[in-house]
């Protein structure tokens, strides 16, 4: 496949790394002016700051946009988690993050829970395979702006697992493989059926990525979250950002920096061999990823997940969805 370009800076001010992350990824761009842009942050948090994209960090990016590209139509958009299980609304957290503000920028907010979720995407659970809706936003070039997370499922959560906010709110639990009262029966700690979880969730992710593919991914490192990710851990300061068209290779290198092996992030390859991607990165632009590599203390679950990956590579490869929307059978 094509390789696209990839970004990896070192930066600890806020209003500086977007210009920085951007000046040096921007002339490889497909961005034209009078593209209508999303960009689609991530709100996983009622409350928990740390867990979802800064604000400072998209006001940025507008004003970059609108003065580097001429870009006029630019929107927020995000269905967030956090406003489902707390009872709110994607709105409440958008006002309560600062969100309301871009308004005030000239760039609109649009909850994705209050679009027509007609788009249907079949993915595999620990009950069988189940419908769920999804929907999409008519836009030129959709941006995925997130922090770098630790999760429960997967070892990292990047900008693969923040297409969740497309999908109807009450079903965003089925892709990662249950529903919500059969997630409640499962013990992560010590039930077989969490090893499922972890199949058919890396699967369906792969499955939604092929359908809903970010135009560019920035990660934004200025902060992060370690141990109980990706909304109860705990925040690290560690100041990187990466910038890539290639939504896989940015979610691999920043597994990379983060302390992981890309290896131990099944959707990485699953997606590397659907052609979504390169889940190796080369000739990275800006520094050497040694220079900002920091280990995260990994979620409590990591050692069940890499016992996942180590049944798998017992088995060869782990095998990609067999085509788009059904996932391969589960074991």
């Amino acid at each position: 496949m094509k390789r696209k370009e990839i970004v990896l800076i070192k930066e600890t001010k806020q209003n500086e790394f977007v210009p920085k992350i951007m000046d040096h990824i921007a002339p490889f761009l497909s961005l034209h002016a009078g593209d209508r842009v999303a960009i689609k942050i991530n709100l996983s948090g009622a409350k928990e700051i740390y867990a979802n994209t800064h604000y400072e960090t998209v006001e940025s990016l507008i004003r970059y946009l609108r003065e580097r590209f001429a870009v006029g139509a630019i929107t927020i958009i995000e269905g967030s988690d956090g406003a489902f299980f707390s009872a709110k609304t994607t709105w409440d957290i958008f006002y309560k993050f600062k969100y309301k503000e871009v308004e005030m920028k000239g760039a609109q907010l649009c909850n994705l829970d209050e679009l027509a979720h007609d788009q249907e995407l079949t993915v595999e659970t620990v009950s069988g395979p189940q419908a769920v809706q999804f929907c999409r936003f008519p836009a030129d070039y959709l941006i995925s702006v997130v922090p770098p997370k630790t999760h429960n499922i997967f070892p990292v959560s990047l900008s693969i697992p923040n297409l969740v906010g497309f999908v109807k709110p009450e079903q965003r639990v089925l892709m990662f493989g249950a529903s919500a009262q059969e997630m409640k029966r499962i013990n992560f700690s010590q039930s077989e059926k969490y090893f499922q979880l972890v199949r058919h969730a890396n699967r369906n992710f792969v499955a939604l990525l092929k359908r809903i593919t970010p135009s560019l991914v920035l990660i934004d490192g200025l902060y992060g979250m370690e141990g109980k990710g990706p909304i109860k851990g705990s925040p690290v300061f560690h100041g990187f950002a990466i910038a890539s068209e290639d939504a896989v290779a940015a979610d691999a290198l920043a597994t990379h920096v983060m302390g992981f092996s890309p290896d131990d992030v099944p959707y990485l390859e699953m997606a590397f061999h659907e052609g979504l991607g390169n889940n190796r990165w080369q000739n990275v632009i800006g520094i050497d990823p040694q220079m900002v590599k920091f280990p995260y203390r990994p979620h409590p679950l990591f050692q069940r997940q890499r016992k996942y990956r180590e049944r798998q590579r017992g088995d060869g490869p782990a095998s990609p969805p067999t085509h788009e929307g059904s996932p391969a059978a589960a074991d």
